[in-house]
């Protein structure tokens, strides 16, 4: 059977583009090597802008909690916090939450296949095919590769190299650690409506703890080449925390992970194939976000594979609007926050600390994780606000400044 398109890997950007597919009309088949639900190594924050594209459609059993703030903990001691009467994200379980979206592709008339790993893939200018490991070959007119940061999809088309630059790719630890509820009250000061993150002084790295309904989702990354020797200091890392919290942190099980980077930079198009999510490396170079970037992603995969199928168009030259409809969203943001990442600690302590406590760094906290406003796009918003809001800094300044002399 010749399929309109195929799907390489069920996470969030695979399914959500063979979700998009299957709803188009095009006759597509998802892929993935694990039987669902499957182990993801993540935290398991799921920001605004990727719940938007599900158009809040997401059953209650998947929320763990519900995100109202972001807490940068500093190396300093200080804190800056920002929270908002908006949601800004959800935290889950990605097993659970994978499968959703996988089940959800397949009620759109995706055609799903379970334990069936890749081993291949090949295109020229008549189809599109990927070899399964237990024998076979599966052919399309599309091919969207959307197994992850290893992606034989990308290596066998040599959009990728088959050894990794640690200089350019992240690396990372982290797992769930069971404290019950009344743990995760205590862990997050009674609000677990708060992501913490934790920059990491002198690394391009940084911890976080995500809170969920029993359960701490507790993990640490950052640029690979810094974060040897990777387990000695996940392990000295909630260690800290177990005296922060004074509770004891068991960790269920370690999960080591890469993650992907410089999505908006490579080559993620070829004849009639296309790199999604982590495959193409599309997470947020400062915060380590890519939930939300791999579902947009899907979402523009899924426009550009049905144009090409409408217009009989396969070679690359066509499937490069994908690349461009990617730059477009995130390539600005992504450089904004590499060069806000690459400054270090003193540069986030120095900006959030400063920041904290005005409702305008809290709006545009609120609006960056709902995929409102891009990090590009702070200086023009601030420039456009800080007419209105300038009396009121003014006079928090001046008050803090009698406050400090007395």
């Amino acid at each position: 059977m010749l399929y309109d398109v195929v799907v390489v890997g069920a996470g969030p950007a695979g399914a959500i583009a063979a979700y998009d597919c299957a709803r188009a009309g095009l006759r597509t088949l998802l892929l993935e090597k694990y039987q669902l639900p499957r182990e993801k190594p993540c935290g398991g924050a799921v920001m605004y802008r990727g719940l938007r594209i599900l158009q809040g459609n997401i059953p209650s059993r998947l929320i763990e909690q519900k995100i109202h703030g972001l807490r940068f903990k500093l190396p300093s001691g200080e804190s800056a916090e920002f929270t908002s009467d908006k949601l800004i994200g959800i935290t889950v379980f990605r097993d659970r939450f994978d499968e959703f979206l996988a089940r959800r592709a397949e009620e759109a008339g995706a055609e799903l296949l379970e334990g069936t790993r890749v081993t291949n893939a090949s295109v020229d200018e008549r189809i599109a095919s990927v070899e399964i490991k237990k024998g076979g070959t599966y052919k399309a007119k599309i091919l969207i590769g959307a197994d992850g940061v290893n992606s034989v999809v990308a290596k066998s088309l040599k959009l990728r190299p088959e050894r990794k630059n640690l200089c350019r790719v992240g690396l990372g630890m982290e797992s769930d650690f069971h404290v019950g509820e009344e743990g995760v009250i205590k862990a997050t000061n009674g609000n677990p409506s708060i992501l913490e993150i934790l920059p990491v002084e002198g690394r391009v790295s940084y911890g976080w703890i995500f809170p969920k309904r029993e359960r701490l989702a507790i993990g640490i990354a950052g640029a690979a080449a810094q974060m040897y020797p990777l387990r000695p200091s996940f392990e000295h890392f909630y260690r800290d925390l177990e005296n922060r919290f004074g509770m004891k942190l068991t960790p269920e099980r370690r999960r080591t992970h890469f993650l992907g980077a410089d999505g908006v930079t490579s080559v993620n198009v070829t004849t009639r194939a296309l790199l999604v999510g982590d495959a193409a490396g599309f997470v947020d170079p400062m915060m380590g976000e890519g939930i939300a970037y791999a579902m947009q992603s899907g979402v523009y995969a899924a426009q550009v594979a049905a144009a090409a199928i409408e217009a009989d168009r396969y070679d690359s030259e066509f499937l490069e609007s994908y690349q461009h409809l990617c730059v477009d969203e995130f390539g600005d943001n992504f450089q904004m926050a590499e060069w806000a990442g690459l400054r270090g600690t003193s540069f986030a302590e120095f900006v959030l600390t400063r920041a904290r406590g005005h409702p305008l760094a809290s709006d545009i906290m609120t609006k960056l994780a709902r995929g409102e406003l891009g990090y590009s796009r702070i200086p023009y918003y601030v420039l456009r606000k800080l007419p209105r809001e300038l009396p009121g800094i003014i006079q928090r300044i001046v008050l803090s400044s009698i406050n400090t002399s007395s």
